[in-house]
């Protein structure tokens, strides 16, 4: 697994309706719920085997099951240029 450290970029707003919002660098924005905002707030720093392994912990889930799942929400942060 990679073990590069990642790098958040954007920015996590709330919107007028209270809806969380990561808007990255080039200023597009996508509507995400609590689980990705701190997903996503955690990556600054962290390899992804890290990110994965303090998810499991908090959520008081198996590293195993969430792994994919997480793997996959890694790269489609990283298509919308919110981590690199």
């Amino acid at each position: 697994m990679e073990e590069v450290k990642l790098k958040r970029k954007g920015n996590l707003f709330k919107d007028e309706d209270g809806t969380l919002v990561l808007v990255n660098d080039e200023n597009e924005a996508y509507r995400v719920d609590e689980v990705v905002a701190y997903i996503w707030s955690i990556c600054d720093g962290k390899t992804i085997t890290e990110v994965i392994t303090e998810f499991a912990s908090i959520s008081e889930t198996d590293v195993e099951e969430i792994k994919d799942p997480l793997l996959d929400l890694i790269k489609r942060l990283r298509s919308a240029a919110l981590i690199e």
